[in-house]
């Protein structure tokens, strides 16, 4: 596919372009063609942009009357809509739950606090603390916390 990250730079430059000049038809066939290859990538968060991208399309395309990309916008909203929502990867496969805890831990929470707000027992956040210190090779708190500001999982980093 080439390069993805100079390739998305170049259509939100062209986005921007669109929109800024009024060049409503463009913006439209733009809106298509980015949410084409972010449905063909297939990474964390690309659907969402997708799905806005065609609504966008449809939306302008639908009011200039431009029929073939109507349809081309349709078979893309099916195919993305078919797609599986991807969950993000998490380094020393965290999970999701366990990133949760950890941004908690982080910003300073106790083990009720964290219960408390996860709406879960105090034993099951314990238990979700020492898979995480396994996987992470955490002895405390101070570790887990760097650790989070390290990979960019703190709430404030």
């Amino acid at each position: 596919m080439g390069n993805l990250a100079q390739a998305i730079a170049h259509f939100e430059d062209a986005l921007t372009f669109c929109r800024n000049a009024g060049y409503r038809p463009e913006l439209a066939w733009t809106c298509c063609d980015y949410a084409e290859m972010l449905v063909e990538r297939n990474g964390e968060g690309d659907r969402a942009k997708a799905v806005a991208l065609l609504e966008e399309s449809l939306a302008i395309s639908s009011e200039l009357g431009m029929r073939p990309l109507i349809a081309r916008v349709a078979a893309l909203q099916e195919q993305a809509e078919a797609q599986p929502v991807r969950a993000p990867a998490y380094p020393d496969r965290l999970t999701q739950r366990e990133v949760d805890v950890l941004r908690l831990i982080a910003a300073g929470k106790g083990n009720r606090e964290i219960a408390e707000q996860l709406f879960l027992s105090l034993r099951t956040i314990e238990r979700h603390i020492t898979n995480l210190y396994t996987k992470i090779s955490a002895r405390g708190k101070a570790d887990a916390t760097t650790y989070a500001l390290r990979h960019d999982l703190s709430s404030f980093s």
